[in-house]
């Protein structure tokens, strides 16, 4: 029997040796790895994979993730074993071990102890070119010990493992791809709201707006000025920020409440929402300057959340159905996805659910849509569906709430805010494995993160 943390290690026991055959006996066990895939060196991640498992289904399946991290000399490397749980949605930490070049024996070998207290040792012996066998034992608490045998066969990019006997493949191990990019998102961390960034790990945080005002919703601009808005002037306008966050302009600068802007992809233009004409707010548009201001929806509906898509061609927003100025039902808000072209024109209803669907952006490739909207829990999910609106899926159906995703530039990845009445942290969801990780883990709020590239 494989145990959990033996398994998941010995695939990287395979790959290391898979590239001893076709090169130089190393000096260092740094040197060794860096012989291999690069993503090594750089934290890479990959996960198991239960061979019978069927697509979607991820409750069936065990993941686990390596993070690796420089040894105690040079010829060692520490990694952390990770075991993801669906029903908490968080990556757990189940053991911490080392591997180390022996040149006497001119193999690697492993040391490790899972938090269960058993104890893993092996070594690797190279059989064929991409085969390699490795012999590892492992010991409880108790003393008891059990040795097992298995063989790895790296091929069209996996690893498949099985043992000597004859059950054939136990598992495979397939490579999870690393995001890309920073996240920028908002925080109470330090008393009020406040526009924060940090790297793809959820680390290297800095606050950029650093002002005793409120500051909400942001965009950016490809030369990378923050665009937003904030109340420091007394009102709600909206704001850009230089890149060295040195000037900060008014781009509105209006008696009325101008709100929620979003950069166009060439940077030339801002959409937002303003209640300067009605009460109920309405879709603008405006050069990055703040001249050549246009009304784009006329209607006596409320409006939110313009976005454009990556081409710059259309927009998509949430409009409420009812009529505002209808008091006379108090069931809840009826919000629902729309597109439309860049200048205001061709509208079309996307969705038609209960409940308030809002948040919506359009993919990189402009073929899908994400939004957030209440679930069959009477919750709000995180949503993905073609840009016509149809093959609708469910991508965190959990009991979490989930608000605000914002796509990753290559199209793989969504951010998102995840929490409940407590607190609310921003998360990262694999649309490939349906995997979320969580970035924050502040006790304030920390929401609406924004994917820079």
């Amino acid at each position: 029997m494989i145990k959990k943390s033996t398994s998941a290690l010995l695939f990287l026991l395979f790959i290391t040796c898979k590239v001893h055959a076709q090169t130089e006996q190393p000096e260092s066990l740094k040197h060794y790895l860096s012989l291999t895939n690069s993503f090594l060196q750089d934290g890479g991640k990959w996960i198991r994979q239960n061979k019978d498992m069927i697509p979607g289904e991820i409750n069936s399946a065990s993941y686990y993730a390596l993070e690796f991290y420089r040894g105690i000399n040079t010829n060692t490397v520490q990694l952390r074993l990770k075991n993801y749980l669906p029903l908490s949605s968080e990556w757990k930490i189940i053991g911490e071990l080392i591997l180390s070049w022996n040149a006497k024996k001119q193999k690697v070998v492993l040391y490790g102890v899972g938090s269960d207290g058993v104890i893993i040792t092996g070594e690797s012996q190279l059989t064929a070119v991409n085969e390699l066998q490795l012999v590892s034992s492992s010991t409880n608490a108790e003393g008891k010990t059990e040795v097992s045998k298995e063989v790895f066969r790296f091929k069209d990019g996996k690893i498949e493992v099985s043992d000597t006997g004859d059950k054939g493949t136990i598992m495979t191990f397939i490579r999870m791809e690393q995001p890309t990019g920073n996240i920028i998102f908002m925080s109470t961390r330090d008393g009020n709201f406040e526009i924060y960034s940090m790297d793809i790990k959820g680390e290297n945080l800095k606050n950029l707006s650093c002002n005793k005002a409120m500051d909400y919703a942001f965009s950016y601009t490809p030369d990378k000025r923050l665009v937003f808005y904030t109340n420091r002037d007394g009102n709600d306008d909206i704001y850009v920020m230089e890149a060295d966050g040195k000037k900060v302009t008014n781009l509105t600068n209006h008696p009325a409440a101008d709100r929620i802007p979003c950069v166009s992809p060439d940077g030339k233009q801002v959409l937002f929402l303003s209640d300067r004409e009605d009460k109920n707010g309405k879709i603008y548009s405006m050069d990055i300057d703040g001249t050549h201001l246009k009304k784009l929806t006329n209607n006596s509906y409320f409006e939110d959340a313009p976005t454009w898509s990556y081409d710059g061609k259309k927009i998509v927003f949430s409009r409420e159905l009812r009529d505002l100025k209808d008091t006379s039902r108090n069931e809840a808000v009826n919000g629902e996805i729309f597109i439309m072209d860049a200048d205001g024109k061709n509208e079309m209803q996307l969705t038609d659910r209960p409940g308030f669907d809002g948040g919506a952006q359009i993919s990189p490739d402009g073929k899908r849509i994400v939004f957030y909207g209440k679930s069959e829990k009477a919750k709000y999910d995180i949503f993905l569906m073609d840009i016509d609106g149809k093959n609708l899926m469910n991508l965190t159906e959990d009991d979490m709430e989930d608000y605000s995703p914002s796509w990753s530039p290559d199209g793989k990845w969504v951010a998102c805010t995840r929490g409940d009445s407590k607190n609310y942290d921003v998360w990262l969801i694999n649309l490939e494995t349906k995997i979320k990780t969580r970035l924050t883990t502040q006790p304030k709020r920390d929401e609406s993160p924004f994917w820079q590239k």
